[in-house]
């Protein structure tokens, strides 16, 4: 709170929230108090304040209004951009993952066919072994 130090009589003390009084006593004289900050950030009270005319406060408060409202225009544009910046990434991700599911699926497809072929080609590997086996028998017995 900013207060005028002409409209302040001389009966009136201003008190700040955040300044706490403290009460020292000096060698046995009169207990004198004190004020200190509540925290380790000073605060610096400018004596030598100008009163502004209303009309310059106005302007100001008019200028902090307008950057105030920039700034919130700008989040949102910030905001709406980063909204279709991530509404893009999950179109381009949801088609990324129905095409590796489809590749999958293809991939899969194409294993149980070759290991059907593989199965095939070992039993007919085993087949002609037995054959091998058989003919080789054949001939040793034949002669």
């Amino acid at each position: 709170m900013n207060l005028d130090s002409s409209l302040v009589g001389p009966s009136c003390s201003i008190t700040s929230p955040t300044i706490k009084t403290k009460t020292v006593s000096t060698s046995g004289q009169a207990k004198i108090p004190t004020k200190s900050p509540s925290s380790s950030r000073k605060r610096s009270f400018n004596n030598n304040s100008v009163v502004k005319d209303p009309q310059t406060i106005a302007e100001e408060l008019a200028r902090k209004r307008a950057r105030n409202t920039d700034a919130a225009r700008r989040s949102r544009q910030r905001k709406s951009m980063r909204m279709d910046s991530l509404e893009k990434q999950v179109v381009e991700l949801t088609i990324e993952n129905n095409e590796l599911k489809t590749r999958l699926t293809v991939l899969e497809v194409e294993k149980k066919s070759l290991k059907e072929k593989n199965l095939d080609k070992d039993n007919r590997i085993k087949l002609l072994e037995c054959q091998l086996a058989e003919a080789h028998q054949r001939i040793l017995n034949g002669s």
